[in-house]
């Protein structure tokens, strides 16, 4: 994730749709202030991280834990007052409720604030071979998806089930939309992106959706097929 207080931007990385990508470009543009969290280094590819690691404010996450579970046993609050002790205001893919904990809501709310989505099965399809890629006996796709942890992240740029960032840019558009980003921000550069985290999914990809993938995907993405318009490709079947 990115925080840039120069131009006055929040980015919301989500998986699998260029992050890490747009991360790097957006990092050489968002000022020396900026918060910019780590993340696996990809060979070759020039990034860095600064300003994440610090002391923070934690009462805001463990006062709202408390008000639910009446106790510090939530993993919220565990979550928060360990990243304190570790100085860990800040991490790659986080959700934007924790963005607004730490960095306030004034600023979140001031800022112009976006994220990036995919369509579902394609999402699907590149996580699966992201997630396996250290697998010698990976396993077939159709059997992988019943029971994977697919890569909903409709939680990281949402709060109480409603999108919370000012925009939603398309994987499918990722050029024209990050180009509208820039002109949002009045930042006139050209959007030139480093390939990070890529090469994982094989040419001429294999994999194949049958009826329970699709409904298992389906299911899944149900928040982002019906708020985005995304096809159900299991409808029907």
């Amino acid at each position: 994730m990115i925080v840039s207080h120069q131009h006055k931007f929040i980015f919301v990385k989500t998986r699998k749709t260029a992050g890490t990508s747009i991360e790097v470009f957006l990092s050489s543009l968002a000022g020396p202030d900026a918060v910019v969290t780590p993340f696996t280094v990809s060979e070759g590819i020039d990034h860095h991280p600064r300003n994440w690691h610090r002391r923070f404010n934690p009462w805001p996450e463990v006062a709202s834990r408390l008000r639910r579970t009446r106790s510090l046993r939530g993993s919220g609050a565990r979550g928060a007052l360990a990243d304190l002790r570790a100085g860990r205001a800040f991490y790659n893919h986080m959700p934007a409720r924790l963005i607004i904990a730490r960095l306030g809501r004034r600023v979140w709310e001031e800022y112009f604030t976006f994220c990036f989505e995919r369509d579902p099965w394609e999402k699907t399809a590149s996580w699966y071979w992201f997630a396996t890629r250290d697998d010698p006996d990976r396993p077939p796709f159709d059997r992988w998806v019943r029971t994977a942890e697919l890569p909903s992240d409709w939680d990281l740029y949402t709060i109480d089930d409603r999108v919370a960032v000012d925009f939603v840019g398309r994987f499918e558009s990722l050029q024209a939309d990050l180009e509208r980003v820039l002109s949002i921000l009045g930042l006139d550069v050209p959007v030139e992106l480093p390939r990070a985290k890529g090469g994982f999914r094989p040419q001429g990809d294999p994999v194949r959706f049958d009826a329970g993938a699709n409904r298992r995907i389906a299911a899944v993405f149900a928040r982002e097929i019906e708020t985005f318009g995304y096809p159900d490709r299991s409808a029907g079947g």
